[in-house]
């Protein structure tokens, strides 16, 4: 008998419903393909569709019409609508926005796109701001108060536990559209914000790099990986990079329009001119420096993909991400005695405190200390 799974999940800061089958069928999926608002996640290498009733629904009943079991994995039962997880109803009482909100939502997006605000921040601010307004349907901008945030934050944010940063997220969308939009004396700056967690992030040795560099046969996707690490780039950067921004001349790289609307420079290792030179006399890239399908950027999920396959070839069992090479990239140069404003002006970060995590990562002091077990006669 063909099955389907159900499970909730939290992805990209929304709640979702991922489904999951035992092995591919036309039939399981083409009836997961029939589900409005139903997304394809190459993270989760799975389906998901909108985290609701109506949605759920839908599935429930295809399933029945077509003879599939239905799972939903919190208690392996097969699943009844609204039966037995109580918070797949959680967003039901999320309404539409009235037409008075919608065009101050308009009016706050082509203001952010006027500032140049990234896409990114543009999509993000939109997205949580209309979540917000949506939970309060009956009320107009106007009449939203400060004891309404607070409401929203404990029984939406919290109770659907999202994370720390969605949180801080919806503060800035709101605290910007307020000022900007409403021009009203909501006094967002008294809204508690969550203690921050600090995390350290993973980083991979010099040896582990070598091992992903060397796994890449394709000269294509090792120059992408060399050249990220290489130089600490985001993958939104190394995507953005066009043939002129390769100065072979100065050995310097020009990053343009980065993360905050900044431009900067990093430097051009020997052994990737090297290896540029090689792959352009290969690939003859005429605009973009990595080009896609019919001379397009390069997509951010095949730079990521190249990275996942290389870390597996590798034998790297260690958790980590494509932005990794970029924190590694950072924690090397730390190790090395560079000074860490200068790395600050390589990575492009504004503070010098986001920079500062690194020396928490780095063993240049650790590995100076000796360990007091070295001292025992064991």
């Amino acid at each position: 008998m063909k099955v389907i799974t159900a499970e909730k999940v939290m992805h990209k800061a929304e709640n979702r419903i991922k489904l999951t089958y035992q092995r591919y069928d036309k039939l399981t999926d083409s009836v997961v393909r029939n589900i409005k608002g139903r997304k394809w996640s190459q993270s989760m290498k799975s389906w998901h569709i909108p985290y609701s009733s109506d949605a759920y629904k839908e599935l429930s009943d295809l399933c029945r019409q077509y003879g599939i079991k239905l799972i939903y994995k919190k208690n392996n039962r097969v699943a009844g609508i609204k039966k037995y997880d109580k918070s797949l109803t959680s967003d039901i009482n999320i309404g539409t926005v009235s037409e008075k909100t919608e065009s101050a939502l308009k009016d706050f997006k082509q203001f952010m796109v006027t500032k140049r605000y990234s896409n990114n921040t543009v999509k993000s601010y939109m997205n949580s701001i209309r979540k917000f307004f949506k939970f309060y349907p009956d009320k107009s901008p106007d009449e939203i108060t400060l004891k309404d945030v607070n409401n929203f934050i404990e029984n939406y944010i919290i109770a659907n536990n999202l994370s720390v940063s969605y949180q801080n997220q919806l503060i800035n969308a709101l605290k910007t559209f307020y000022v900007k939009i409403y021009n009203k004396k909501l006094n967002i700056s008294l809204i508690e914000r969550p203690a921050k967690t600090r995390y350290l992030p993973n980083v991979l040795s010099a040896q582990e790099i070598k091992k992903i560099i060397n796994s890449i046969d394709n000269l294509k996707h090792r120059a992408i990986i060399s050249l990220i690490y290489s130089a600490g780039l985001r993958r939104s950067e190394l995507i953005n990079l066009k043939i002129k921004d390769i100065d072979s001349c100065r050995k310097v790289i020009k990053i343009s329009d980065s993360k905050g609307n900044k431009d900067r420079y990093v430097s051009l290792s020997d052994k990737i001119l090297k290896m540029l030179r090689d792959y352009y006399k290969m690939y003859r890239p005429v605009y973009w420096l990595f080009e896609g399908a019919g001379g397009n950027k390069y997509s951010t999920s095949s730079v990521r993909n190249i990275f996942e396959k290389a870390k597996r070839k590798a034998g790297i069992k260690k958790k980590i991400t494509l932005h990794g090479l970029r924190h590694s990239y950072a924690t090397h140069l730390h190790e090395r005695g560079i000074d860490i404003r200068a790395i600050q002006e390589l990575l492009g970060h504004n503070s010098i405190k986001t920079t500062e995590i690194y020396t928490h990562i780095s063993n240049k002091q650790i590995n100076k200390i000796k360990s007091p077990l070295d001292d025992l006669d064991i």
